[in-house]
């Protein structure tokens, strides 16, 4: 294990979006890092077991594409403010 390599990731900056669409049972949800974004959808029904759909992006992906095709639901309000996170971030 790279120790340093995990403490970069540890210390570096990140922000969690997170909406639903009217279910308070499930949301939806993007995690952004100084490297990637982690889209996926979580519900709070026991069936369901948590995060579902899971989607990983690089955040050259997400500027040149936008959200992945299974999150194209993504609020165009999440979607602006992310890029703004990226650019400020050094994305």
């Amino acid at each position: 294990m790279d120790r340093s390599k995990l403490e970069a990731w540890l210390a570096g900056p990140r922000r969690t979006w997170r909406w639903n669409r009217g279910d308070p049972g499930a949301y939806t949800a993007v995690e952004a890092t100084a490297t990637s974004l982690r889209w996926y959808r979580w519900s709070h029904e026991m069936e369901d077991g948590g995060a579902h759909g899971e989607v990983l992006q690089t955040h050259a992906a997400f500027v040149e594409i936008g959200p992945p095709a299974t999150m194209e639901d993504a609020p165009k309000g999440v979607v602006r403010q992310l890029l703004a996170w990226i650019e400020e971030h050094g994305g």
